[in-house]
């Protein structure tokens, strides 16, 4: 597969559908010898890994790195390399899953408070009769290493990561390895949104790029997060969005 790449404001972003996506990861977890982490990139990322060399390194050193905010999309169009297609984090997490019907990829789900990323994946397990969801556990651990024995005995192909960025990224990264997942993608809030916790934005808002003024309304405490974008907008604009 061609991973043609951009640069929004010196981080990586592949140039990839979101079938794309979910064909990569299906292919890097048919080898268990190696670990390759997926990051889900969106603008609130961007903006932290700009002025922080280890988030930028970090990003830039992911064997995949998608466009999950339109953010990303739009500013990769003012250097005339526009992403084809927003590659949203929650949606191919779904798809990955629906493809495991067929591809018969085992998925762990680790991350979120505890009895989510259980009932996101039983409510997965319901519309995608079939698919391999093998096993899940939650975020809320205080050592690194709780979650170990269950991963093991799952012994997953494809591990999704819901601890929030960049905590899901670095503890995949050294932690991947050592329990022998070769494919690790970070989602962030996705489980609460698939267990029916929290209601995602109606799809022609989504289409008009505005998930994040629907996640506002429904969360108001996250304004200070959402300050982000109106910086990245800037920053793109008066930087020339150069690499």
């Amino acid at each position: 597969m061609n991973l043609k790449k951009t640069f929004v404001l010196g981080i990586k972003v592949h140039d990839l559908t979101k079938s794309e996506v979910v064909e990569r990861i299906n292919e890097l977890a048919r080898d268990k010898s190696k670990s390759n982490m997926i990051v889900t990139l969106g603008t609130e990322m961007i903006m932290a890994a700009k002025n922080d060399s280890s988030l930028k390194e970090l990003i830039n050193g992911a064997e995949l790195v998608c466009a999950d905010g339109i953010g990303v999309v739009w500013a990769s169009g003012l250097r005339g390399e526009k992403i084809r297609e927003r590659a949203a984090g929650i949606e191919v997490l779904e798809e990955t899953v629906k493809s495991s019907v067929t591809s018969g990829r085992k998925i762990f789900f680790l991350g979120a408070s505890p009895g989510i990323a259980e009932k996101a994946a039983e409510r997965l397990r319901l519309k995608y009769p079939g698919c391999n969801i093998c096993g899940t556990y939650h975020g809320y651990f205080k050592d690194d290493s709780e979650p170990f024995e269950h991963i093991r005995k799952a012994s997953p192909d494809i591990l999704f990561i819901a601890l929030g960025f960049p905590k899901q990224e670095k503890w995949y990264l050294k932690y991947g390895s050592e329990l022998g997942v070769p494919v690790g993608v970070g989602v962030g809030g996705s489980f609460d949104v698939l267990s029916g916790k929290l209601d995602r934005a109606p799809e022609w808002m989504r289409k008009m790029g505005l998930e994040w003024f629907y996640r506002l309304l429904r969360e108001p405490s996250r304004w200070k997060r959402m300050l982000s974008l109106p910086l990245f907008v800037l920053e793109v604009i008066f930087s020339g969005n150069k690499k």
